[in-house]
């Protein structure tokens, strides 16, 4: 009885094998969808169409938000870009001069509104909201007394390095916006495993990450016109710069250049004690246009 149960148990064994190895033969499969997997043509010409889908869709996404920038908040960005008219035409000079897109005006309308003196809570600061160790390491003062975040023109220089720095490493500007926003580890990592494209990553990004280079593409678009149109893309300023490397007050500068102490304290945030530290490093002073000679003169006379 035992010999008879063990010989039922290999047959149906055997028969089961059987079954599985036929299941798997390649003639059991299709020979049309057998033929397309080998046609790497078709796969290839597949990837491509699923990339172009996914590329019009990221336009498409792209030219809806300007229209809604356009049509709904352009007030809003107006009143962002004349925050900033007083330093948007030497931003502008700055980014063409190192070779950047111009288009970069548009980061600091994300950031700070063009608010010289936007800080965050988490500790970034000016208008390029640069966090004090990133501003440090770009050869920003960052102290009790110095804040070279509130420059405009110092902070745009260590922005102008920042921004070269991170495009050497991803050589794609919307990847560099990603990592402006994330930090390039977090993009790096993302990138050495999902492409280095943005269309490869995005998904894997915070949301906030991926919306800040939409947002930003779609503001950039939206705002050439209106900074065109104030002629915020000529260099025009209202105020000189003079370069101090000595000890003075600004009521000591007040007194010997008669200019309102309340002009110096609105020109210069970045001095938070209100005055020139005396440790013989070059700061920015920064004085009311056509002054900048005259203060130049003076400052070096009284010495």
């Amino acid at each position: 009885m035992k010999v008879l149960k063990y010989a039922y148990f290999m047959v149906l064994l055997i028969g089961l094998n059987v079954l599985k190895a036929e299941t798997l033969e390649p003639k059991n499969i299709s020979s049309a969808v057998e033929d397309k997997l080998e046609n790497s043509k078709d796969i290839k010409a597949l990837e491509n169409y699923l990339k172009k889908s996914e590329d019009e869709l990221f336009k498409a996404e792209i030219e809806k938000r300007k229209k809604d920038y356009i049509s709904k908040h352009r007030r809003e960005l107006e009143s962002y870009i004349e925050n900033g008219k007083n330093v948007i035409p030497l931003i502008y000079s700055i980014l063409i001069k190192h070779n950047l897109p111009p288009e970069l005006l548009a980061v600091p309308i994300i950031e700070s509104n063009y608010k010289i003196m936007a800080k965050s809570p988490k500790g970034a600061a000016g208008l390029w909201q640069l966090m004090p160790e990133t501003a440090r390491n770009f050869g920003l003062k960052v102290s009790e007394e110095v804040d070279e975040r509130l420059d405009p023109i110092k902070s745009t220089l260590a922005a102008v390095k920042y921004f070269k720095k991170l495009y050497s490493v991803f050589g794609d500007w919307q990847l560099v916006l990603a990592s402006y926003n994330a930090g390039h580890n977090k993009v790096i990592t993302k990138v050495s495993y999902h492409g280095n494209s943005f269309s490869s990553i995005k998904n894997f990004l915070p949301k906030q990450t991926k919306e800040y280079v939409l947002n930003f593409i779609a503001i950039a678009q939206a705002t050439t016109e209106i900074i065109k149109k104030k002629g915020l893309d000529k260099e025009d300023v209202n105020f000189d710069i003079v370069k101090v490397n000595k000890g003075y007050t600004f009521e000591e500068i007040s007194k010997l250049t008669y200019i309102k102490r309340e002009t110096l304290d609105k020109l210069n945030p970045h001095l938070l004690k209100k005055r020139i530290p005396n440790d013989g490093e070059e700061y920015n002073l920064y004085v009311p246009k056509g002054y900048g000679k005259l203060v130049k003169a003076l400052l070096d006379d009284s010495v």
